[in-house]
């Protein structure tokens, strides 16, 4: 039986959950549900877009009033970044060759962005580090990676590494106390 108080995620082909309604608004909150994240009701297998539920439309409208409403905002000193400040964010990513144009829009819809090569990116976001990083993996294919790093909290994210990459990344970045969300 489908149950709508429990959620399922899908993400680059993972499941994830069941989560209650709070804890997806808490997710909204974060940056990681966003309207173009895919949900189903725990035990379901259709999976459709946040926006096309009507329970979740309203939450998810709300949270990017807030995002308009906070960005530019002045983030102080580099010692205390708050969840919801603008930051830095550098986005490096291996796609199909010649394909890289097609995360651009997605990229510049994050936040102000520059390319600074093919595929290596600097944007502005309030979103966190994992907020930025499920904006963009619905629109990479299953073989193509990408690296995220949030400049002045200090943490990273990465998708779509083979298991020894993905190993040495994960022992580089721990090694220095850097937080990292794989």
């Amino acid at each position: 039986m489908l149950s709508t108080d429990n959620w399922c995620i899908k993400v680059a082909q993972r499941i994830y959950g069941p989560y209650t309604v709070a804890q997806l608004e808490d997710f909204a909150r974060e940056g990681r549900l966003t309207s173009s994240s895919l949900l189903a009701p725990a035990g379901g297998t259709s999976w459709r877009a946040a926006r096309h539920y009507p329970a979740f439309q309203a939450m998810l409208n709300d949270k990017a009033k807030q995002r308009k409403k906070g960005f530019g905002k002045n983030v102080g000193n580099n010692s205390a970044y708050e969840e919801g400040s603008v930051v830095n964010f550098i986005i490096i990513f291996d796609v199909i060759s010649g394909s890289a144009s097609r995360l651009e829009t997605v990229i510049r819809g994050i936040g102000p962005a520059f390319r600074i090569t093919d595929n290596v990116w600097t944007v502005q976001s309030d979103l966190s580090v994992m907020g930025v990083k499920n904006e963009i993996i619905p629109h990479l294919q299953v073989r193509e990676s990408v690296f995220i790093i949030d400049c002045q909290r200090g943490r990273s994210t990465w998708q779509n590494f083979l298991p020894e990459a993905h190993a040495k990344l994960t022992k580089a970045w721990l090694s220095v106390g850097v937080k990292a969300n794989a």
